[in-house]
C-alpha cells in the first residue's frame, strides 16, 4: 500500500482497491464526505467485498465493463472499488454529461453494466437505452435499476474475484478517446500524486468533479482514501461553493483548474481559510498564483 509519509507503494499491492482497503483502519473516521452525506471508513472497507460478491452474483464477470456515471464522491468511490473487487472494469464518465454524449461513450466503452445514482439517473437510464448495457445499478431511489442495497445483501458471505495481471488487465477505461489504464497504471497515478501532496489522519481535500477529468477526480479520492485523510466533493462548480465547501469542512489543501484558480486569487470579498496547499489541474497562471499566496496566504503548484 501506499505510506502515508513517503508515498511508497508495496509491490505486494497489484492494484489500488487491495491498497485502498489495506489502508482502511481508523474505524469511524470519515473517508469521503459529498452533498450532505458522509462515508465512514468502516462502512467502505465493509462495503466495497459485499458489494463485489453481489455484482458477481447479480451476473458481473471478470473483464465485464460497467459505466459509473455518478455525481456524488461517496458513491463514485464505492462503486469504482466494487467493480473492479468483482474483477470487472469501471469505466467512470464526466457526471454532467448529456444523455446523447453518455450513450457513445457507454458504447465506446462497451459496458455491459450502469452504476448510476439519483443525481444522474434521468441522463445514464436514458442512455443506457441506447447502449449495450444489460443491467443498472442504482444508489438511491431509481426506477428500473437494481438498489445499491441489494447488492450488499446479496453478497452476504464469502466468494473470490478473478485475480487481474496488474501490468496487463485493465483497471480503468477511458473514454474519448478510448483509454485502457492498467492496475500498474493507477498505482502509478497514485504514486505521483501521493509525491505532490502528502496527506495525512488530520487533512481534509476538497475538488469539485467539474474542475478535474474523471481520472483525476478518482486518483484523489483514492489518495485520501489510501492516506487516511477526508475527501470533501464540492456539488456545484461556484467558486463561492468551493470556499463555503473549504469552511465547512477545515479543508486543509484542494484541487482546482486554472479558471478557478483565478476566480480565488481575485475574489473581492474576504477569504478567511488560510494556509492552504493548492494544486492546480492544469498549468496556473503566474499572476493568480502569486495573487493567492500574497492575498490568501496559500502555497500554489502545478498537480502531476
Amino acid at each position: 500500500m501506499l505510506d502515508g509519509e513517503t508515498g511508497a507503494v508495496g509491490v505486494a499491492d497489484a492494484t489500488v482497491t487491495r491498497a485502498v482497503l489495506a489502508a482502511m483502519g481508523g474505524g469511524g473516521r470519515t473517508a469521503v464526505v459529498d452533498r450532505g452525506r458522509t462515508l465512514g471508513r468502516a462502512r467502505f472497507a465493509e462495503a466495497v467485498p459485499a458489494a463485489a460478491r453481489g455484482l458477481r452474483r447479480h451476473g458481473v464477470r471478470g473483464g465485464d465493463v460497467g459505466a459509473i456515471h455518478l455525481a456524488d464522491a461517496c458513491d463514485l468511490a464505492l462503486a469504482v472499488h466494487a467493480a473492479a473487487a468483482a474483477g470487472a472494469v469501471p469505466a467512470p464518465l464526466p457526471p454532467h454529461a448529456p444523455a446523447d454524449e453518455l450513450a457513445a461513450m457507454m458504447n465506446e466503452a462497451g459496458a455491459r453494466f450502469l452504476m448510476t445514482g439519483e443525481e444522474t439517473a434521468a441522463r445514464s437510464m436514458a442512455a443506457a437505452d441506447d447502449s449495450y448495457v444489460r443491467q443498472v445499478f442504482a444508489f438511491g431511489d431509481v426506477p428500473g435499476a437494481t438498489p445499491f442495497g441489494r447488492l450488499l445483501e446479496a453478497g452476504a458471505g464469502s466468494g473470490e474475484a478473478p485475480s487481474p495481471d496488474p501490468l496487463r488487465d485493465a483497471a480503468l477505461r477511458l473514454t474519448g478517446p478510448r483509454e485502457d489504464v492498467t492496475h500498474a497504471d493507477r498505482l502509478a497515478d497514485l504514486y505521483r500524486l501521493a509525491g505532490a501532496v502528502a496527506l495525512g489522519e488530520d487533512d481534509v481535500l476538497v475538488c469539485c468533479g467539474a474542475d478535474v477529468p474523471v481520472r483525476t477526480w478518482v486518483g484523489l479520492i483514492d489518495l485520501c482514501l489510501v492516506q487516511g485523510a477526508a475527501f470533501a466533493g464540492v456539488p456545484e462548480p461556484g467558486a463561492r461553493d468551493l470556499l463555503e465547501a473549504i469552511l465547512r469542512y477545515g479543508a486543509t489543501a484542494l484541487v482546482v483548474g486554472p479558471a478557478k484558480l483565478r476566480a480565488l486569487a481575485f475574489d473581492h470579498g474576504a477569504v478567511p481559510a488560510r494556509g492552504l496547499r493548492v494544486l492546480v489541474a492544469g498549468a496556473p497562471s503566474a499572476e493568480a498564483a502569486r495573487a493567492c499566496r500574497i492575498r490568501h496566504g496559500w502555497t500554489v503548484s502545478p498537480l502531476p
